[in-house]
């Protein structure tokens, strides 16, 4: 009966020795688990930004092939000798975005336009710019495509500072000879300050042929029926 009861006594003990011990154990191989699935975790956010980083800088690459691009084609299209067979005056009107508030802003344009095949036109001018208590004479030179216009023009007062003009242009309805512009993807830049203003400018210049060139034609459209094909 003694060793039975020692036997008992015995057993109770081993278990609530080891029953701590296999708790501990247990315990342990959750946080294990838990601090590899936190590893994993970080390992893979890690591999996604790597991957991002470099989706950034590819894309970034594509961008600047296409800037100079772009950049080549508006050089070579400056450097094509073409005669003059047009003279333009007029005026854009609008915004300059200036520290997040738009200042009105005025740019006199006048120059010349020579023809590039059939849709192109080479152009050359100035442009007087009004923004806020400033006046700045801008050399324009660009070239025209279909009905996307393309200027760049600098100034001979500020060495750093360039405008970028690009929109489309139209012929006005009724309106022989005169044409319709409209500037939104264009700024001024200082490149050394890096300092952008962007433009939102609307306006008309009209042309005039220079010597015996004709006078560009545009047929009268009637327009009343895409307009109720629209507003229908």
């Amino acid at each position: 009966m003694k060793y039975v009861k020692l036997f008992s006594a015995l057993a109770i003990i081993m278990a609530i020795v080891i029953s701590p011990t296999t708790g501990v154990f247990a315990q342990t191989d959750v946080s294990v688990a838990a601090e590899n699935t936190d590893k994993q975790i970080y390992k893979e956010k890690q591999q996604v930004r790597e991957q991002i980083k470099e989706q950034r800088q590819d894309l970034k690459s594509k961008l600047t092939d296409l800037q100079n691009l772009r950049n080549d084609r508006l050089d070579t299209n400056s450097k094509i000798d073409v005669v003059p067979s047009l003279e333009f005056s007029g005026k854009v009107t609008g915004w300059a975005v200036i520290g997040g508030q738009a200042v009105p802003a005025t740019f006199d344009l006048s120059g010349e336009a020579g023809k590039i095949g059939l849709r192109g036109w080479k152009i050359t001018g100035t442009a007087t710019a009004e923004i806020g208590d400033r006046n700045v004479l801008f050399d324009l030179q660009g070239h025209t495509r279909g009905n996307h216009v393309s200027l760049k023009g600098t100034t001979s007062e500020f060495d750093s500072v360039i405008i970028h003009l690009n929109g489309y242009f139209a012929p006005v309805t009724d309106d022989a000879g005169s044409f319709a512009l409209a500037f939104h993807r264009s700024a001024i830049v200082n490149e050394q300050t890096q300092i952008r203003i962007p433009l939102i400018l609307v306006g008309q210049v009209d042309t005039t042929p220079i010597g015996d060139a004709l006078p560009p034609v545009s047929d009268s459209v009637d327009v009343s029926a895409d307009l109720t094909a629209i507003f229908n």
